[in-house]
């Protein structure tokens, strides 16, 4: 029993940063960071299967400060703990203001998310849409593979090799697509990646959970 509790809390803690749902009574500061688009997020999980949490989203222009805010519910919809894995679903609902236009409009948030893992191997695919009263405004799918070059205790720093391919169209920006290699380093409740896509983006991700 102990044995299996120690996987799972190393696979919760792999792809924690991604997860919009944690442990009860737990609070989670997760950052995306880019370019292109940035997303920084706070959570609280009421219980295992349910969170609130408040969203900012930035798109870097020259021309405009084009952004959005929301505050969420967050589910998760389904759970698998295997023998050594676990697999999840979560789902998103937000509402707020997006100004990634030329005004400021009420919005709406949506995300679905599956992932899966074990110690050494890692599968996540999402979706998330920003619909404005207009039009849509935000469209971005993303899927990620990684494997963990070694396989370390809890108390140990852990290191993840990741390959991630992003998909983003944004209202008066257009589609872009992007392939990134990144490096995940996590210690305990403290996690971080840094990656340099193809096209020349750096992009860090980071989580905290407390």
């Amino acid at each position: 029993m102990y044995k299996f509790i120690f996987i799972i809390s190393l696979c919760a803690a792999g792809s924690g940063w991604a997860h919009p749902v944690s442990f009860e009574d737990s609070k989670g500061v997760m950052g995306y960071h880019s370019p292109v688009l940035s997303h920084f997020q706070l959570n609280y999980s009421f219980r295992h299967w349910f969170a609130v949490g408040v969203h900012h989203f930035d798109i870097p222009d020259t021309r405009a400060n084009r952004f959005s805010n929301f505050v969420s519910t967050n589910f998760l919809l389904k759970r698998w703990n295997g023998p050594s894995y676990q697999g999840n679903i979560y789902a998103v609902l937000g509402v707020g203001q997006s100004k990634f236009g030329d005004t400021s409009l009420g919005a709406t948030l949506t995300k679905l998310q599956f992932d899966i893992e074990d110690r050494q191997y890692y599968f996540l695919t999402s979706y998330s849409q920003i619909n404005s009263v207009r039009e849509v405004e935000l469209q971005d799918l993303v899927v990620r593979a990684g494997v963990a070059p070694y396989v370390a205790s809890y108390k140990d720093i852990h290191s993840w090799l990741i390959l991630e391919w992003r998909s983003n169209n944004v209202q008066q920006q257009g589609a872009f697509e992007d392939v990134t290699p990144f490096l995940r380093i996590f210690y305990k409740n403290l996690l971080f990646e840094i990656g340099q896509s193809f096209n020349g983006l750096t992009r860090f991700n980071y989580i905290a959970h407390f």
